[in-house]
């Protein structure tokens, strides 16, 4: 099993994340039809940043869980309307056929058993409610560019994510209907700079916590040789919402 300390990455989320996907956040709103009398949750929410912008839009009854107390009382400075839980996702303190919508965004990855998961989703799911799950896929962590300076961590990281047709593949064996898959943000021009480099040396990341020094120190170099020539143009992998129903 990889083992990295998260606590580090959790204490500075709000600096080192985007504050969320708007195109993530657009197709939350568009599928899953939520209306202020929604019941939604957000399974590990962090500081909150998508349950908050929900809530905002929809003022829907809106709940984030996070097993790290740390972002959970960082998400309670933030936003006092939304429901907070500290708590595991696999064994949560909801009634049964509670939810209209369930989701999460780049963090079945860390979840240890997503056969545990999906039970306890189908169990907290509404009957026709939907959920989405928001991670990358295989191939798109191949395509990260972090994956051409760092390749420790696409190896790495595939061993960590289950792909795509594994989450459809859980998700029906316990009662799950699969609906479709959108591919999000992907073959967007991205300018890596001298804040990109900065972000590295830092190690922001959980990946370079995880790979080693010497692929560390490797792709450094490499981004400050190509630096040299000026900022570094790639594309974004994107990532792969995955909804089901109920």
């Amino acid at each position: 099993m990889l083992n990295v300390n998260f606590s580090e990455p959790y204490d500075n989320y709000d600096n080192t994340v985007t504050k969320y996907d708007i195109d993530v956040l657009n197709n939350f709103l568009e599928k899953a039809k939520i209306t202020s009398s929604s019941k939604i949750l957000d399974i590990g929410c962090g500081t909150g940043n998508y349950a908050i912008e929900i809530k905002k839009i929809t003022n829907c009854e809106t709940y984030g869980l996070d097993i790290s107390e740390a972002v959970i009382s960082k998400a309670l400075e933030k936003d006092k309307t939304v429901n907070w839980i500290l708590c595991d996702a696999l064994h949560t303190p909801f009634e049964n056929n509670f939810f209209d919508f369930i989701y999460m965004t780049d963090v079945i990855h860390h979840i240890l058993n997503i056969d545990k998961l999906f039970i306890e989703i189908n169990r907290i799911l509404k009957n026709k409610g939907k959920i989405c799950i928001n991670t990358q896929s295989h191939r798109q962590i191949d395509l990260r560019f972090n994956s051409e300076f760092f390749p420790e961590s696409a190896i790495l990281d595939k061993m960590r994510y289950p792909d795509v047709e594994k989450i459809i593949l859980t998700a029906q064996r316990y009662g799950l209907s699969f609906i479709k898959e959108d591919i999000i943000g992907q073959d967007n021009e991205i300018i890596l700079d001298s804040k990109y480099l900065d972000s590295v040396e830092k190690r922001q990341y959980p990946m370079f916590h995880l790979i080693s020094d010497k692929c560390y120190h490797y792709g450094i170099a490499e981004i400050r040789t190509q630096l040299l020539n000026g900022p570094i143009i790639r594309k974004t992998s994107g990532t792969t919402s995955i909804w089901f129903t109920k």
